[in-house]
């Protein structure tokens, strides 16, 4: 989907949304299925939160809620008209749901609002969804909140306008966002996790994985116990902060282009430091040597007018730090706890 007509679609659901006042009407759709271990579940929704969690056993229960704002004969076409397709293909379960293509479309939805004519009653679909917790799970949501928990199986996720939850996911590969919060918590993967968000705040909580990329257009970026050897984390406007210890082999690179960077560290941490800024200052609690020459000459620096770039060494160095802004400040200050490790066991 392209942001032009995610953020136009997004406007229309919200608009459309406003209707569902006290009155509304709903349609309800339940299905079980049984799953053999290592199975695959898909789903795409248009509008409509959707909840996806992990559980004991071998059934894929699939509970989706139609509803529509107000009552009567047009409340009754539209819930009919929108289609909720489940198919079974070996052991993959897909399910989309499926909007009539001979309705008017929403930009003529939208167009009849503001000008009057009438309501064409928009159909929401919410999705409460309970998995084996071995299946694997990929999400594509149009608008809507998103959460998924408890999962053990390779999981994807794709949202264009809506918050995003994911806590307590074994093999988390990939996450997309538009527009929205998300919030990652005691998630896990095996290989590399890359994250992408255009606009929101981004939590990221307790993620072990030997590589995370991170890259948001706007929005601050929050990391905290991230046990990782291999971090990027990359945004264009928005504050980064990171809390945690770096592995001795590791590499971590931190860019904002405009905001400021944030970073603590056991007091204790060795590094080799890299660090640039265009109109951003540094500053380090962490003593660190400059230049070569005397180890024991080690002290707190900063990077203040003059000079815009800095090299240097803490302790007996070890990780591999970079920093840039190009209009932000730079904080490397000592913590007190090495939040969530870096062992990868």
């Amino acid at each position: 989907m392209t942001r032009q007509h995610a953020q136009i679609v997004a406007v229309v659901l919200v608009l459309l949304g406003t209707a569902a006042a006290a009155a509304a009407q709903t349609e309800e759709l339940v299905r079980t299925i049984r799953m053999d271990p290592g199975g695959r579940f898909m789903l795409t929704n248009v509008g409509g939160d959707i909840t996806v969690t992990g559980v004991d056993g071998d059934d894929l229960t699939i509970r989706a809620i139609k509803r529509v704002a107000g009552r009567g004969a047009a409340a009754d076409d539209a819930l009919s008209r929108v289609e909720i397709e489940i198919e079974e293909r070996g052991n993959r379960v897909a399910v989309e749901t499926h909007y009539p293509r001979h309705r008017r479309s929403f930009l003529q939805s939208l167009a009849s609002l503001f000008s009057g004519g009438e309501r064409v009653p928009f159909v929401a679909v919410d999705y409460l969804v309970t998995v084996p917790r071995a299946t694997g799970v990929a999400i594509e949501s149009f608008s809507g909140d998103v959460t998924v928990e408890g999962v053990d199986g390779e999981t994807r996720v794709e949202i264009a306008s809506g918050d995003g939850r994911l806590a307590s996911l074994a093999r988390l590969v990939e996450v997309r966002t538009f527009s929205g919060d998300l919030e990652l918590a005691d998630v896990r993967s095996d290989d590399a996790l890359v994250i992408r968000a255009a606009s929101g705040r981004l939590d990221i909580a307790g993620v072990r994985a030997p590589r995370l990329q991170v890259k948001s257009f706007s929005g601050p970026v929050v990391l905290n116990g991230v046990a990782s050897r291999r971090v990027k984390v990359e945004t264009a406007s928005g504050s980064v902060s990171f809390d945690g210890s770096l592995a001795a082999d590791g590499q971590y690179g931190f860019q904002s282009h405009s905001g400021d960077i944030f970073l603590s560290v056991p007091d204790d941490s060795g590094f080799e430091l890299e660090a640039q800024s265009f109109s951003g200052d540094l500053r380090s609690d962490i003593p660190i040597l400059v230049g070569g020459g005397d180890p024991t000459r080690q002290g707190p620096v900063s990077l203040e007018g003059g000079s815009r770039a800095i090299r240097g060494i803490a302790a007996a160095g070890g990780a591999r730090l970079e920093l840039s802004t190009a209009s932000g400040d730079m904080t490397i200050s000592a913590g007190d706890t090495a939040t969530g490790g870096v062992s990868q066991d």
